[in-house]
């Protein structure tokens, strides 16, 4: 990173951009969010379902794939959800975007929409690992308890990147999100992982948003917490439903099948004379 790069980000303050690596397709327009330390090639089943449908664009989030890895970065959800709103805004789409999030990417993304409600029309989150603002029973404090432990146990790791320890290094990777881990991902991993994931803002930005949001869990995925709706985000949650797929955490032919249907509905929705989408008037009647 150049001398006028650092001064204009550090220095001023000002958001990255992110490395725009999918941007495929025509109509309305589709922001996909990868989740913790992946990259865009997570939604290529999911791209191959949208791109006759939409425009589809794909970011690498800050700190992964392709886009800058900035060391003084703390990766907290505000500075991801910033250098997100930059890259939407230059997208110059005309029109509130739907923004689908896979994991970490959820926590963004929910960020990214109370922000900026302006920019968005729909969330689809799948994979969420909400762990804030969870029901006060048993089973969610034991799991939750379980994460923390073992989040924090890789936090606190300082791993060396010889070929001796790939084998130790991939294990890690597969048992947290199988992420592409190196030595350029590890400090923005740990520090999302940190201020982004455990100390997330979730489920109080979603209870402020106003727009439809899908929430869509996997049966099969022991990396998050499922739970209802209501008793998440509480009484007042007729903006957001509910789903659970037969899916694992990774998105498969399957989930991809199952968010290109929800966010289907979020392409065709159209503004009536209210102001609401019709898709909003259908969650708000049900």
């Amino acid at each position: 990173m150049d001398a006028l790069s650092i001064f204009w980000h550090r220095s001023l303050g000002r958001p990255f951009r992110l490395a725009k690596t999918v941007d495929i397709g025509n109509g309305e327009t589709v922001v996909l969010l990868h989740g913790i330390g992946r990259s865009t090639e997570v939604w290529d089943k999911l791209i191959e379902r949208l791109k006759g449908s939409a425009r589809v664009v794909a970011f690498d989030l800050l700190g992964f794939g392709v886009s800058a890895k900035p060391h003084w970065i703390d990766y907290t959800t505000e500075d991801h959800s910033r250098s997100v709103i930059a890259s939407i805004v230059k997208l110059r789409a005309g029109r509130p975007v739907v923004v689908v999030g896979h994991s970490m990417g959820c926590l963004v993304a929910a960020r990214v929409a109370r922000q900026r409600p302006d920019l968005v029309k729909q969330l689809v989150l799948f994979e969420m690992p909400l762990y804030d603002g969870l029901p006060d029973r048993r089973y969610y404090k034991l799991r939750l308890d379980i994460y923390r432990r073992l989040y924090t146990k890789v936090i606190a790791m300082q791993p060396t990147f010889e070929r001796s320890n790939a084998k130790l290094l991939e294990r890690l990777a597969s048992r947290i999100v199988a992420f592409e881990i190196n030595e350029q991902s590890w400090t923005p991993f740990v520090r999302s992982l940190k201020n982004t994931i455990l100390e997330q803002t979730a489920a109080s930005d979603i209870k402020a948003l106003r727009m439809p949001v899908d929430v869509i869990y996997g049966s099969r995925d022991m990396l998050v917490i499922r739970g209802k709706a209501q008793q998440i985000f509480g009484s007042d949650s007729s903006w957001v439903t509910a789903h659970t797929i037969r899916a694992r955490h990774e998105i498969s032919k399957n989930s991809s099948d199952f968010l290109y249907e929800r966010i289907k509905l979020g392409i065709d929705a159209t503004p009536n004379k209210s102001g609401h989408s019709r898709l909003k008037d259908l969650l708000l009647s049900t």
